[in-house]
């Protein structure tokens, strides 16, 4: 039964998550947003491959190709991505998802249970963790659920280094990091592994010594040779990606967290809820989700509060909350990204904080300190005095301000009627928290169990209110393939993208509208729905892009005339901002140019927005270097045929002459051509895509992509392999001589 101990407190978290997400176990999947615009698409492309007999390095049909292996929030070498590509891909990934959320209040009663807190405070901090609007809202981004999970375990293992198996300790850190590492979103990952290097190094000086961090920098370093394989490919990717050099200062400041929003702490649909079509403010509901439940709030200050007093009996739990209050303190002023001096001086002058957008994710350590914190408050609870009688009866006043406020104020602003009811269920839930203080009993009473079912009730029933309807689902038939839109290349420009899918599909303060319009959702052609069907768009709504083709990207959208950059770029047919494809050419994906121009990328997307001496495009081939041009300005061959593959291109020319042949396919690392069989170097032309010279005559040139990261990455993910089989031999030797001690 002791076994069994831990799963009958952690019983009301699964229970909660069946309530939410009970549409999943009828066979519902997650489409709103993320899962069907980038992870479901993804994986249907991966598995393609995989059917195809090829391995899944390539996207050719986003972004006139593009790295998928190495996008990073592919996650396909996850190992709880594996089970997708075998069951029902849209469903097994939704579910995957939830389990993530059960596995992070799994691992915050495993962390706080280390620390000394209660079973009931463990309970609650399970409770909170696992059920944080900070992780429920964004359940549909699958990668930052999956990253953060892990970070209550590598917690837990951080602490076990300084306990009696060290070694052990170090094993399951080295499991969790590469686990961590391979859930596929960096910015959590590198929270993660901050907050337990802060903690490892905290533990280290309580301590006295600094043995257990050796333990933990072998870990961490197994941890990261075991996810080489994924992290060397997404290196390449992101050192030639948009981001190469950091992100822009705008666009890190993007999603800070107005202190007006700290209202979220308390009530988290204090603004509305745009599961309901009630949100009423600016900014995105899931990126400033804080909501931790208003009991474990309470239990957190409370902690807070009796933390002085505690030191004087030497509770194992005081150094835990003095470091997690001063941790939940900094992620806070951290989260209001632009509203303080403190992150543009950080931004400017600290690495790190120029590579990821979105201050308030720093609310992960938000939203995990408060948690721990809670755990701490609720194993301190005492039973109620005087001041709770005294909170009691101004409880009861609010809920009765609400309550008569709703039923007075028919005709009153939406906004207010929102606030009004946010208040009637803030007073409601704070007068439950009163109540369970003051019928506290006495450890060992004969009321206590039932004591405790109710509290974690109250927790459970809060944040299910909290979160209901922030993750909309659809039945399996919206991720079968359908007819692609259009057999050409498309291409949705910024204005049309964002009217039709954020004003029109996606709309952020109202979820409902898209189940509503879902056949049209998924018939709009957007990226990356295309991926589902077959479709080739020049779009590509991946995080990392390769940056020479998000600099063409933006030449067409900022060109008055885009005619030749269109043509050069293979695109026949572009998207209004009704949402309807209008064919504008009949563009080619490979032509022959006798005439080669070679300079800067600003003077290639120059020389592409000039009229070209009658020509309906440019007849040119524009190279990377310097020599201006040369050769003949008339094409004389011809390409006979194109057959591109997944991850191969095959094309059958006739050269007249010395001729490039142009393919409108992604320039990057890896690909390799051949002519006749015999290699030929590619260079980067018209700013992104690929050229390869050719002599006169016949010939087949095929384009190949091999990574050249292959092999090393395999020999670092095998050492980092053969250094956890150590970890774990070691830890069974530690084992045995403990036992035998």
């Amino acid at each position: 039964m002791s076994r069994l101990r831990p799963f009958v407190w952690l019983l009301p978290l699964v229970l909660a998550l069946a309530i939410l997400f009970h549409r999943l176990l009828q066979g519902g999947a997650f489409f709103w947003g993320l899962p069907s615009l980038q992870f479901t698409s993804w994986r249907e492309t991966a598995i393609e491959l995989l059917r195809a007999g090829s391995l899944p390095w390539w996207n050719a049909l986003s972004g006139a190709g593009a790295p998928l292996l190495a996008n990073y929030q592919s996650a396909l070498l996850y190992p709880f991505s594996w089970p997708s590509f075998v069951l029902p891909t849209a469903w097994t990934m939704s579910f995957t998802a939830v389990i993530h959320l059960f596995l992070a209040g799994w691992g915050m009663w495993a962390f706080t249970g280390a620390l000394g807190a209660s079973a009931l405070g463990r309970a609650v901090g399970a409770l909170a963790f696992g059920l944080t609007s900070y992780l429920v809202a964004r359940t549909g981004t699958y990668p930052i659920v999956s990253a953060a999970a892990w970070l209550p375990w590598l917690m837990w293992a951080a602490h076990g280094l300084y306990g009696v198996h060290p070694r052990r300790s170090a094993a399951w850190l080295a499991v969790f990091t590469a686990l961590l590492l391979l859930a596929g979103h960096a910015q959590t990952a590198w929270y993660s592994l901050l907050l337990t290097g802060l903690y490892s190094a905290f533990m280290a000086a309580r301590a006295r010594h600094a043995r257990p961090l050796v333990w933990a920098v072998a870990g961490l370093v197994v941890g990261v040779l075991v996810a080489s394989l994924q992290l060397i490919p997404t290196a390449e990717l992101l050192l030639s990606s948009q981001r190469g050099g950091g992100v822009e200062r705008e666009f890190a400041f993007n999603f800070s967290y107005a202190p007006v929003r700290a209202l979220n702490l308390f009530a988290p649909n204090v603004f509305g809820s745009p599961a309901e079509g009630t949100y009423f403010t600016e900014g995105v509901y899931f990126e400033d989700a804080v909501y931790v439940g208003l009991l474990p709030l309470i239990a957190a200050l409370s902690a807070l509060a009796k933390w002085r007093w505690r030191r004087r009996v030497r509770d194992p739990l005081v150094p835990a909350v003095a470091f997690f209050a001063v941790i939940t303190g900094v992620a806070f002023v951290l989260a209001l990204g632009r509203y303080t001096p403190v992150f543009p001086f950080l931004y400017d002058h600290v690495p790190t904080f120029d590579l990821f957008q979105a201050p308030v994710r720093w609310h992960l350590w938000t939203v995990f300190g408060l948690s721990v914190l809670s755990a701490a408050g609720v194993t301190w609870w005492n039973r109620g005095a005087s001041w709770t009688r005294r909170a009691a009866a101004f409880c009861i006043a609010a809920l009765a301000v609400g309550i008569i406020g709703s039923l007075a104020l028919t005709d009153a602003p939406p906004e207010l009627a929102v606030m009004l009811r946010a208040l009637t269920v803030l007073s409601a839930t704070a007068l439950a928290a009163v109540i369970l203080t003051l019928t506290k009993p006495q450890p060992g009473s004969r009321y206590e169990r039932l004591w405790n079912a109710a509290v974690l009730l109250v927790v459970a029933a809060d944040l299910v209110w909290a979160n209901q309807g922030l993750n909309p689902t659809t039945g399996p038939e919206f991720y079968e393939p359908q007819p692609a839109t259009t057999m050409q290349r498309a291409f949705w420009p910024e204005d049309a993208l964002d009217a039709v899918m954020f004003e029109g599909h996606l709309r952020l303060d109202d979820y409902r509208l898209t189940p509503e319009q879902i056949a049209a959702y998924r018939a709009s052609g957007l990226p990356n729905l295309n991926l589902l069907d077959g479709g080739d768009l020049f779009n590509n709504f991946d995080p990392l892009l390769v940056g020479s083709h998000a600099l063409y990207v933006e030449a067409l959208n900022a060109a008055v005339d885009p005619a030749v950059l269109l043509h050069a770029a293979g695109i026949s047919a572009i998207y209004d901002e009704d949402g309807q494809l209008q064919v504008i050419d009949d563009a080619p994906l490979a032509w022959l140019a006798l005439e080669a121009c070679r300079g800067t990328d600003e003077e290639t997307i120059a020389r592409l927005n000039e009229p070209q001496r009658g020509y309906v495009f440019d007849p040119r081939v524009h190279l990377a270097g310097e020599g201006g041009c040369y050769g003949s300005p008339t094409p004389w061959g011809r390409v006979i045929s194109i057959s591109p593959d997944l991850s191969t291109i095959h094309v059958q020319v006739d050269a007249f002459e010395g001729e490039w042949l142009v393919v409108a396919r992604t320039w990057y690392p890896g690909w390799t051509a051949a002519v006749d069989g015999v290699p030929a170097p590619i260079e980067r032309a018209n700013l992104t895509f690929s050229a390869v010279f050719l002599l006169v005559g016949q010939h087949t040139v095929t384009f190949t992509y091999t990574p050249a990261w292959l092999l090393p990455a395999l020999a670092l993910s095998g050492a980092g392999l053969a250094g956890l089989a150590v970890f774990f031999a070691l830890a069974w030797r530690e084992r045995r001589y403990n036992a035998d001690q």
